[in-house]
């Protein structure tokens, strides 16, 4: 069950990507392909195996989609994917928000083209402690246990990871032990039992336990919390693709949340909708940058 609920979830991300080429339809030539790229950190919790069989079928699932061939092609990092953009060999590429900033400060010509939102579930992470933990300062969290759900989005690895620490630790410096779970409710029941010290929970999985289990929240409470994440960026270089296509691929996508076959797709990657980039995006960027600068090549 665990392995067909991990397929099913990174099939998933890859059902934004045929929306992309569904956007995008009505802009290009009939033997033309539109050609996504993807960074590997979408898949991070996931193995080669599993994230080539996903894609594997993908040509067919955007054919079936909007009739026009279509191809994505998953990127190790933003680099790599930068350059096959700039070189043509990718029209569009998909980033995670602070993945974006990242390579925005290396590729100053990278633009966010839209944004792919969750308006109901901002992307938050917090760490949970038991209630009499939680006024505590994170260095008192010493030597103790931390459990990381293994679908835990990479912004809130990031996250933790620099912010669920004392400066210059790392996890495992910091943490006696750190261990992947493979459910955030089983996790947070542990902490609530005392048979773990904390756990890492997004907001989605955060807000789905309060619901469910609300006696359990009067034993439970956040030590920290994330502030919120830039959402997925969808970004291209002006000078490699055509403004026309640009500009015609970006109308469709706008309505794509009206249309009720990509609607449902777009409720099955818990995406609201896509939306135009606001005027003080990279100036929000700037300040990504600085809280959480690109990790120092080892």
């Amino acid at each position: 069950m665990r392995f067909l609920a991990r397929t099913a979830a990174a099939f998933s991300i890859l059902a934004i990507a045929s929306l992309f080429v569904s956007g995008g339809a009505q802009a290009a030539k009939p033997e033309e392909k539109l050609k996504v790229g993807i960074t590997k950190n979408f898949f991070q919790n996931f193995s080669e195996t599993i994230a080539k069989l996903v894609m594997q079928p993908f040509p067919e699932v955007v054919k079936a989609q909007t009739g026009l061939p279509g191809e994505i092609a998953m990127s190790p990092d933003s680099t790599e994917l930068c350059e096959r953009m700039k070189k043509g060999e990718a029209h569009l590429g998909v980033f995670q928000g602070h993945e974006f900033f990242w390579a925005s400060r290396k590729y100053p010509e990278l633009k966010p083209l839209m944004l792919a939102v969750n308006e109901k579930t901002p992307l938050k992470a917090y760490l949970i402690v038991r209630k009499a933990d939680s006024e505590k300062p994170i260095s008192d969290m010493a030597g103790k246990t931390l459990a990381i759900p293994t679908q835990t989005r990479p912004f809130a690895r990031l996250w933790v990871e620099r912010r669920g620490v004392l400066p210059g630790k790392v996890l495992h410096e910091h943490y006696s032990k750190v261990f992947p779970i493979g459910d955030s409710e089983e996790a947070l029941d542990n902490v609530r039992d005392g048979s773990l010290d904390l756990v890492l929970v997004e907001k989605a999985s955060w807000d789905r336990y309060k619901r469910i289990k609300p006696s359990s929240i009067e034993s439970l409470s956040p030590i920290i919390e994330s502030e919120t994440f830039p959402s997925t960026v969808i970004a291209y270089f002006p000078k490699s693709v055509q403004n026309s296509y640009v500009d015609r691929f970006k109308k469709g996508m706008m309505t794509a949340d009206q249309n009720p076959g990509s609607a449902r797709l777009l409720q099955l990657v818990k995406i609201s909708s896509f939306q135009p980039v606001p005027d003080d995006f990279m100036k929000e960027g700037e300040s990504l940058i600085q809280a959480y600068p690109p990790a120092s090549p080892r």
